[in-house]
């Protein structure tokens, strides 16, 4: 299936997200800004409310066995703080994950793939835009496995190898700083998998569908 303006994917988009398990509820803005709540088994798009403390949709309490994947060229975790490894429940049992929570998240050319195979969903946004995910107090990610190349990691020393792979089963001593509860992280050519929940609103840039990936 062709990619298509956000603009053009009333229908088709809601039947390519029934087949990756995905329920819609659309009500689409212009292709140059879409604002869509995002947590795993659901999508939600519309226009930005008038009151922009009003969230577009609450996140479902538990995850959905829906595999999120998110790329991006750029990843910054503003005032983001590591909460260790913990365990969530998913359709295929008890999973150990990361959390982290940051006051936002900033993804430059997301690249975001939902479902498995032939029900596979695929969203990218436009070259060099960046896409921004808020919530009322905090953004909280709840992830397997996060990798790319660290960048930034707000004013302190970055590590001699930057080629970094965070799973719960390999935590980098510089993840969590006991004297800096908050800061700005920055990855580049990240990948975010298995995403198990990400609470927050997010607003895309000139967003394109594809049914596969």
């Amino acid at each position: 299936m062709k990619s298509r303006p956000a603009g053009q994917l009333l229908r088709p988009l809601a039947c390519a997200l029934a087949v990756a398990g995905l329920p819609l509820v659309l009500n689409l803005a212009t292709p140059a800004a879409s604002k869509a709540s995002l947590a795993p088994g659901g999508i939600r798009t519309s226009k930005a409310p008038a009151d922009a403390d009003t969230p577009v949709a609450r996140p479902p309490d538990r995850p959905a066995n829906v595999p999120w994947v998110l790329r991006a060229d750029r990843l910054v975790l503003h005032g983001s703080a590591f909460r260790g490894v913990v365990t969530v429940r998913t359709a295929a049992g008890s999973e150990r994950v990361l959390k982290f929570t940051a006051r936002s998240l900033d993804f430059g050319d997301l690249d975001l793939t939902a479902g498995r195979g032939r029900a596979a969903v695929r969203l990218r946004t436009k070259p060099a835009t960046t896409s921004t995910v808020k919530g009322k107090d905090v953004v909280t990610l709840y992830t397997q496995k996060l990798s790319g190349t660290l960048v930034g990691l707000g004013g302190a020393p970055l590590p001699a190898d930057r080629s970094v792979t965070v799973t719960p089963d390999a935590l980098p001593p510089w993840l969590s700083h006991p004297a800096v509860p908050t800061r700005t992280i920055t990855f580049e050519n990240v990948t975010v998998s298995q995403v198990a929940r990400l609470s927050g609103d997010m607003f895309i840039a000139g967003p394109s569908l594809s049914a596969r990936p």
